[in-house]
């Protein structure tokens, strides 16, 4: 755990919002922040392979109940009780799961603390603005998914959400930044914004064991058009899928569909 925005360091305890009430949650990319009723507030990021998961009843078991870093006993809001149909108001638990230790917990005094960190992400993959994102992007001779996985440039947009972006606005990844057109830009973020959505309102893509917060995995993955289908045909035109690495990370593109007529000579990533 990480402690930030603070002059000196708190305690364990009131990091984690010990004895507090929640009065708000919010998010920016792929950062999710709890706002306490003290001021103080704690983001978590997930990673790779973190979870947050709402307990009721007895603890897991089996692999489920590994690599558990923290563990919040809270009383869900009385009108949170009667949207889930619950009478009683017992005790749930709030689990936050890491096994590869990607995520991690960040500790703010304050949400201005944290409204400053947050100043520095781009705009949200969410409801991305094409001329934000043409002005940040428009000068730059980096690959046009490197730039996209750039938090800095769009927050919330990962490798998956990525490729398929890419794929539906039939842009080639390996494009430099610098010569996508006004329209180009206008396409690609009308699809990062539509998949975006598309995978939330699906739950997300579950590949191996992402769960949402009440255990369930998610439908996205049944919409994929090219990630993780290298050297399959492709869904619109037929032609076998390309995978390749980009920056150390495993991209998928069609060939035409993505037309790269001429590809970047002498790339560094």
């Amino acid at each position: 755990m990480s402690f930030a925005g603070d002059t000196h360091r708190m305690d364990l305890d009131a990091a984690l919002l010990a004895d507090s009430t929640i009065l708000a949650t919010h998010r920016r990319g792929k950062q999710m922040a709890f706002e306490a009723s003290n001021g103080r507030v704690l983001v978590i990021q997930l990673g790779m392979t973190g979870s947050v998961t709402i307990e009721r009843g007895s603890h897991p078991r089996g692999m489920d109940s590994k690599h558990r870093h923290v563990i919040w006993h809270f009383t869900p809001a009385a009108h949170t009780l009667r949207a889930a149909g619950i009478e009683t108001a017992t005790p749930w638990r709030l689990a936050f799961r890491d096994p590869r230790r990607f995520g991690g917990l960040t500790a703010y005094a304050s949400m201005n603390d944290l409204q400053k960190v947050w100043a520095t992400l781009g705009h949200d993959a969410a409801n991305p603005s094409d001329a934000l994102l043409r002005a940040a992007m428009a000068k730059s001779k980096r690959p046009i998914k490197s730039s996209l996985l750039d938090q800095a440039v769009i927050a919330g947009l990962g490798n998956i959400y990525a490729d398929e972006s890419l794929f539906g606005a039939r842009i080639h990844p390996l494009r430099l930044c610098n010569s996508l057109t006004e329209k180009e830009f206008q396409r690609l973020t009308s699809n990062i914004r539509r998949i975006i959505n598309a995978a939330i309102e699906a739950g997300g893509s579950t590949l191996r064991d992402y769960r949402d917060a009440f255990g369930q995995p998610g439908d996205a993955v049944q919409a994929h058009q090219v990630y993780g289908r290298a050297g399959l045909p492709c869904l619109g035109c037929g032609a076998i899928l390309e995978g390749f690495q980009l920056g150390g990370r495993t991209t998928v593109a069609c060939p035409r569909c993505q037309d790269l007529s001429t590809k970047p000579r002498g790339l560094v990533e």
